[in-house]
């Protein structure tokens, strides 16, 4: 049953690490005003263009950076069009989603068959291997790869960023009253560019994570909804980066069950009583495609959660999410 834990925890956290790096990208995006549905398809061409890269030049961490490029670029023609243009945000997230899709299907059919050496697992330089002696917890969390470490830096990273840099308080205030931000000498428009563009980016490197270091190839619509998930998990963590890492390993873990627990039996001696009924009940959650739906089901749940907090007023949604800002007419 330890091995089975420690296995289970280990997948967790590789699985995590994707919400992590696109549900940070997602909130700083949402705390500057700017709802990003595009997320999915920015992950999948950072799946893409980081797989496509390292293939071609051998270097796992170029490829990581061509993710992130690629993200970025998806998340620039965003902002031109919800920023500058001031088009629907959930018309464009949509359709960015469908380009990305669409886009990725079409020039990643020749890269399926490709193999790689991704990423590999390495511990934390001089005591590293005496964290992975722990019992259960070591090798999951001190024997990662390099994307994990990374993605949990970031945590703390972006808090101090939006809660104490000059920028990152300005990108709040942009997010809350963009009017009121512009009056105090806030460059509106440069603040949420700047946002978008880096949530575009990590959503990049949550694809790039993906193909490179959790799945280890490209195959078609990689991320399964991942994206979408994200989204979901800042209105979770209600758009607070602390949060955001128990939310992302909780999703990670329904993630990683799926994949660990087939083959596991957890039914009971026929002859306990209601065998009859906890048995094929049991069997039944654990059928591998059931499984599939639970990180889905945990997101409709999420939402719901998010609704009853709304209408109880104690959601921190930024109070210009979704609102075009015109210097012109505000």
């Amino acid at each position: 049953m330890a091995g089975f834990v420690a296995g289970l925890l280990d997948a967790t956290v590789a699985a995590a690490t994707v919400f992590i790096f696109a549900g940070l990208g997602e909130l700083i995006s949402e705390r500057a005003g700017v709802l990003n549905l595009g997320v999915e398809g920015m992950m999948l061409g950072g799946a893409l263009g980081g797989f496509i890269v390292t293939v071609v030049t051998g270097s796992v961490w170029l490829g990581l950076g061509a993710g992130v490029v690629v993200g970025m670029l998806f998340a620039l023609l965003h902002a031109f069009l919800c920023i500058t243009l001031k088009s629907n945000q959930v018309i464009s997230g949509v359709m960015l989603t469908l380009l990305g899709t669409g886009l990725t299907t079409f020039y990643g059919s020749n890269w399926v068959e490709k193999d790689i050496d991704g990423f590999s697992e390495v511990t934390i330089p001089v005591i590293g291997d005496a964290l992975v002696e722990i019992p259960v917890l070591g090798e999951a969390l001190f024997h990662s790869m390099p994307t994990d470490y990374i993605a949990i830096t970031l945590v703390p990273v972006v808090w101090y960023f939006l809660n104490h840099s000059n920028i990152g308080l300005e990108l709040i205030s942009v997010g809350e009253d963009p009017e009121m931000a512009d009056t105090m000498g806030v460059s509106v428009f440069k603040i949420r560019y700047l946002a978008v563009i880096i949530g575009g980016g990590l959503a990049g490197a949550a694809g790039a994570h993906l193909s490179l270091a959790f799945v280890g190839n490209w195959t078609n619509g990689m991320t399964a909804g991942r994206g979408w998930i994200a989204v979901a998990l800042v209105i979770f963590a209600q758009w607070k980066a602390s949060r955001m890492l128990v939310g992302a390993y909780l999703f990670g873990m329904l993630n990683a069950l799926e994949v660990r627990s087939q083959g596991l039996s957890v039914s009971v001696d026929p002859g306990t009583p209601l065998a009859g009924i906890i048995n094929p009940v049991a069997e039944f959650l654990m059928n591998a495609q059931i499984m599939s739906t639970y990180p889905y089901l945990a997101t409709i749940i999420v939402l719901s959660y998010a609704v009853i907090r709304t209408r109880s007023d104690r959601l921190a949604v930024p109070s210009a999410l979704l609102q075009s800002y015109s210097r012109e007419t505000d």
